[in-house]
């Protein structure tokens, strides 16, 4: 089972986040066929996954404080 600290390093899931951005910038030009509302969709896309990886972080680091001993 993977670490959940291996899933939220940088660079992979900066690589994650930009694929699954190009795949919904993809599919939401398909739909509407207009390039200004795929690009407004893909920015509130992009701000989402940030907000979410953000939390995750900071959840992250809660859940590892109460298991560090005070030295």
């Amino acid at each position: 089972m993977m670490n959940l600290w291996e899933v939220m390093r940088a660079p992979g899931s900066y690589c994650r986040m930009l694929t699954v951005t190009f795949v919904f910038a993809l599919i939401t030009y398909l739909r509407y066929k207009s390039v200004t509302l795929t690009l407004y969709y893909s920015i509130i896309c992009i701000f989402l996954m940030q907000l979410v990886y953000i939390g995750g972080i900071l959840f992250l680091t809660w859940r590892e404080r109460p298991g560090r001993r005070a030295d």
